[in-house]
């Protein structure tokens, strides 16, 4: 087989950082161009160390310019992330500029990409690029405990796990380590076709923060305590950490759908990643375990620095 090369957008990252990873491993089969909008930074230097053709892209400066750095693709990994800019609006506008440049070039097999709100604008505007098309409907990931433990870990308080959020204990999430987007990416490239036009709920398990409390609970060997805010409460917390009100009902709303209809990723419209042939996923007892250290860290200080 030819060499295929693969241009990870947001190669720094968690998503795209995973990929670049994961195919650093099969150099002679899939060569790595990673994107990312300062290459001098020390993440992106480390990845030229390893190997990866590091260039420099910025999403907001139009299909063009991404067409560049995309010239000569065979896959392309089109994730865009709704953090940086905190704008919706922003984030579709990415995600039909990067679908605008992967359409341009002649030797695309693959495109990636996540923003759902761009497979409509792709399958009328773009019919022969979502012909090779596939989507990452992505979950709630196990690292966040670790970016954002304030809102996603319980705090250790006079000894005991006191965990507080806006759903009942009960209430079944999606949830994946992100730092297996690389393996999903890898598993459905080998069979592409079978995935085109597909949407990929990528998703290990449904858990509970009931249930993800208790295992901390028990790994630590400390009682534990969940709290039900209110969805009010829910989304004051958004806004004093920056959203908009606008955003902040949005995310409550999206949490809110899961109490009222079940876990939504379950649906017979989505190819489910963890029933894709030779595809392992990591579990929440996994991912406890791998870092037990730092999860307890963060529970004791509710901050501090990540690896992650």
């Amino acid at each position: 087989m030819a060499p295929k090369t693969v241009v990870v957008v947001g190669a720094t990252g968690l998503q795209g950082g995973s990929v670049v990873e994961e195919f650093l491993e099969y150099p002679n089969e899939y060569p790595v161009r990673g994107l990312t909008r300062d290459v001098s930074k020390p993440a992106a230097l480390a990845l030229s160390v390893k190997g990866v053709n590091v260039q420099a892209a910025d999403l907001d400066s139009g299909h063009e310019a991404l067409e560049n750095v995309f010239a000569g693709a065979d896959i392309v990994l089109a994730l865009t992330d709704f953090w940086p800019s905190r704008s919706k609006v922003v984030e579709v506008a990415q995600g039909k500029a990067l679908a605008d440049a992967a359409a341009r070039i002649p030797t695309l097999e693959h495109f990636w990409k996540s923003k759902t709100d761009v497979t409509e604008y792709i399958k009328t505007q773009k019919p022969e690029l979502w012909k090779k098309t596939t989507t990452i409907l992505f979950p709630n990931y196990f690292e966040y405990c670790l970016t954002d433990p304030k809102r996603c870990l319980p705090r250790q308080i006079s000894g005991t796990l006191v965990r507080e959020f806006t759903l009942s204990p009960y209430t079944i999430l999606p949830n994946v380590a992100i730092a297996d987007t690389g393996k999903l990416v890898r598993a459905v490239v080998e069979d592409k076709a079978t995935y085109f036009e597909k949407t990929i709920a990528f998703w290990a398990q449904g858990l509970s923060e009931g249930g993800k409390l208790a295992k901390l609970g028990s790994e630590f060997g400390l009682p534990f305590e969940y709290k039900k805010s209110t969805p009010e409460q829910f989304q004051k917390g958004l806004e004093v950490a920056g959203l908009t009100p606008e955003i902040s009902l949005d995310f409550a709303e999206q949490l809110l759908m899961f109490e009222y209809f079940g876990n939504v990723y379950a649906s017979h419209d989505f190819v489910h990643a963890r029933e894709i042939p030779n595809l392992s996923l990591k579990s929440w007892d996994d991912f406890v375990r791998e870092h037990k250290e730092e999860l307890m860290a963060k529970m004791e200080s509710g901050d501090g620095r990540s690896r992650w």
